[in-house]
């Protein structure tokens, strides 16, 4: 089996994608094509692909998708991944149609059936749904994957993280264990697929007022804000802080969670976190299943504490 990973100049997604390709088809032949950069190489490699191919880059992306389905004709493989950017999309849906073969867009998981076939999944219906998509008959199978809903691989070698969840903690006992953290200042704005911290907001925010809290914890913090889909149709924040099957899928070592029920689409988003700390005054919301240290109160009661916690300089009075 022979896998193509298209690599963007943002190497970030195509290791994802290449780490699993390699994680679902270990002795699958893996393919890097990028475009230009050599100093790129040395880190394909060491991430799990076999071969890396350069592939001038055209300015004209129409032409640049025509380019890369004729490459793609060449090298005859089995599975193609691209990352599911806005670039990603329109070059793999270019090239799937050059080629005559089928492409499931948006993927947020990749497996191979008892045939050896590609098993895509993405969202449907408006994200309340998955769907299972096999490209049975016409070859090569397309895919894009949004970026960080896969672990980048290590270096040489892959290894799995899984640590058991801590009962409901009070708010001291989660501020004295943020003491065990430590966090490097990053420029305000930083992308919420980037961030390593995500402070994020649910209909229990209640307004866009008070996403102006969220903002103000990310921002001491070095982190980013997130939203629910139900969130952003309120009006309070912009799509773009949407995680979820309808929105961005990440990966932050710390999660904050205020005013988050945690329905299944959302969850799906942040899973992949390192450490979940939620807010809520339901004690039974769904979102303390998937928490690390949880915290029954009222978000902007919590949250002020957190804030002047941490403008005092992390000592509890």
């Amino acid at each position: 089996m022979k896998i193509v990973v298209f690599c963007e100049k943002e190497l970030s997604a195509a290791l994802e994608l290449i780490g699993k390709g390699r994680a679902i088809a270990p002795e699958a032949t893996i393919c890097a094509l990028y475009e230009d950069r050599e100093s790129c190489v040395p880190q394909l490699l060491a991430s799990g692909a076999d071969e890396a191919l350069s592939m001038d880059r055209c300015v004209d992306d129409c032409a640049q998708g025509t380019r890369i389905a004729a490459a793609l004709s060449a090298l005859s493989p089995d599975i193609v991944l691209f990352p599911a950017t806005v670039r990603g999309r329109f070059l793999s849906a270019w090239a799937a149609a050059k080629l005559d073969t089928g492409l499931t867009a948006d993927c947020t998981e990749l497996s191979l059936n008892a045939d050896g076939l590609l098993l895509q999944t993405r969202p449907a219906f408006g994200g309340n749904l998955t769907a299972d998509i096999l490209c049975k008959e016409s070859r090569p199978q397309i895919a894009s994957v949004r970026p960080g809903v896969f672990a980048r691989p290590e270096p040489q070698r892959c290894t799995e993280n899984a640590g058991e969840p801590h009962s409901a903690l009070t708010i001291q006992q989660v501020l004295q264990r943020m003491d065990e953290l430590a966090f490097e200042p990053v420029e305000y704005g930083i992308s919420l697929q980037t961030a390593r911290v995500v402070v994020a907001g649910g209909k229990g925010i209640g307004s866009k007022k008070g996403f102006d809290k969220l903002h103000e914890l990310a921002d001491l913090l070095g982190g980013a804000v997130g939203a629910t889909r139900s969130a952003v149709d309120a009006g309070w924040i912009d799509y773009e802080h949407q995680i979820g099957q309808t929105g961005v899928m990440i990966r932050p070592d710390l999660y904050f969670a205020f005013g988050i029920s945690g329905i299944m689409q959302h969850v799906v988003g942040m899973s992949s976190a390192g450490t979940v700390i939620s807010v809520n005054t339901d004690r039974n919301a769904p979102i303390f299943s998937c928490s690390d240290f949880g915290i029954i109160a009222d978000w902007r009661e919590t949250i002020d504490v957190i804030i002047e916690y941490i403008k005092k300089g992390k000592k509890i009075a």
